[in-house]
């Protein structure tokens, strides 16, 4: 593995194209090829060397990120905020180190770790102890650090001592390395392995500004309650994260060499690379532009919306629609319709077969006898919640329960879209079920 996370073979692939790019510029100096416009040809290359500039700043960041800041607890990983990262280096670079410190500090504390930390739900190592990670969360935000401190140390070492299968984080010969990642490049995880797991011998109140795992899981080191201490922890499990997506993604060990390529080749390669980045970027200025638009809906039940009817009856790409297709799939008992509804954190191991098999057993003998909408609240641009008033009869007696689907806007892809969007599949997170199929 490289001594920098700039010569990872994604970044090192697009660098090879670009400068397969700089040799063809080269080589038609010297070698005009006829009927082949120079000018056309120089205008055409324009995107690759404004790409170029914007590539040279982005595959140096996670070393630079590092070298400021891992000897210190924190370290670039896959999933951290891009504004963060450059701001803190900006800052880092203009000896404001503590200050850009401050920032990581309030950033890995704060409640926008409300959605982030959902996507841990995309590992079933993380998913099972996800109440854990809840509670962990509700103490950060509350402060108190005493309490949030010890389970996530706990949560990182059990996780990834789930991956492992022998030894957990703090391990001495556990391996938190991968090929083609930022957060398991050997100047990464195993750079805070190294730092948390300092010998603690002897009991101290100092005030302590690193997670030590020795030192706070056996109670030597008593004075470790601070906010500095949870956001570090914080950062750390957001980074095991993206080393175990990176070893479920066959990354554990580096595939063999591909083949070098031809300029023409290469050139290809580039193109999609560029035309992908393109649509990327103009995906981004995009939201972005729609987000500073978006405002929270105030929806009037039985004005604004029917309080009940056919989803022909609501606008097209909205939550209440997708709600009333959800009572319209239970009442004519289509369970893989309402299967096909439910959020997946992740799209490994999903059977639509099996799914359906989980909705059938809550649903199945539950006949819908009426219901209504009650509420529609839009929570954020891409979260909205519908609460359901629902009246089903099971087994000859007649049941009255209030159900809430929180519904999150996806592409096809599962990306997040903006609520107003159309193409998009509004699909609800399974917290409900509990409600309609194990109450008798």
């Amino acid at each position: 593995m490289s001594d920098k996370i700039e010569d990872n073979s994604s970044y090192k692939k697009l660098k090879q194209q670009f400068e397969g790019v700089d040799a063809l510029r080269n080589i038609l100096d010297f070698f005009p090829i006829p009927g082949l416009d120079p000018i056309e040809f120089e205008k055409a290359l324009e995107p690759f060397v404004d790409l170029k500039k914007e590539f040279e700043i982005i595959s140096k960041a996670p070393d630079r990120f590092n070298h400021h800041f891992a000897k210190r607890g924190w370290i670039a990983h896959e999933s951290m905020n891009e504004s963060l990262l450059f701001s803190c280096i900006e800052l880092a670079e203009k000896g404001q180190i503590a200050e850009a410190e401050q920032k990581l500090i309030e950033y890995y504390s704060s409640d926008k770790m409300k959605w982030l930390k959902h996507q841990f739900k995309g590992l079933e190592v993380f998913r099972k102890r996800f109440s854990l990670i809840n509670l962990a969360y509700d103490d950060t935000i509350a402060e108190r650090y005493h309490a949030c401190i010890p389970v996530l140390l706990m949560i990182i070492d059990g996780g990834v001592n789930d991956i492992d299968k022998i030894t957990g984080f703090f391990a001495e010969r556990t391996d938190v390395t991968a090929w083609d990642s930022i957060a398991a490049h050997s100047t990464g995880l195993a750079t805070l392995k190294d730092i948390f797991n300092d010998t603690r011998a002897k009991t101290t109140e100092e005030v302590i500004t690193m997670p030590y795992r020795h030192g706070i899981l056996h109670g030597r080191d008593i004075n470790y309650a601070n906010k500095t201490v949870a956001a570090k922890c914080w950062a750390a499990l957001f980074a095991v994260s993206d080393w175990a997506r990176a070893v479920r993604d066959g990354k554990k060990v580096a595939p063999e060499p591909a083949p070098e390529l031809t300029v023409e080749e290469t050139l290809a390669q580039l193109h999609d690379s560029v035309k992908k980045y393109e649509q990327q970027k103009e995906r981004r200025t995009f939201e972005q532009k729609l987000l500073e638009l978006w405002k929270a809906r105030i929806i009037t039940i039985g004005l604004d919306i029917p309080e009940k009817g056919h989803h022909t009856d609501y606008k097209d790409y909205t939550p209440e629609q997708e709600a009333v297709r959800f009572i319209e799939y239970w009442s004519s008992n289509n369970y893989g319709a309402i299967a096909k509804q439910i959020h997946q954190f992740s799209k490994y191991n999903f059977k639509l077969s099996s799914e359906a098999g989980k909705v059938r057993k809550v649903f199945e003998n539950k006949i819908i006898l009426d219901y209504k909408i009650v509420q529609v609240k839009d929570t954020s641009a891409s979260i909205s919640e519908v609460i359901l008033e629902v009246s089903f009869e099971h087994n000859d007696e007649q049941y009255a329960r209030e159900i809430t689907l929180r519904l999150i806007y996806q592409d096809k892809d599962g990306g997040m879209l903006i609520n107003g969007e159309t193409g998009g599949q509004w699909r609800f997170v399974e917290n409900f079920f509990h409600v309609v199929g194990y109450s008798y």
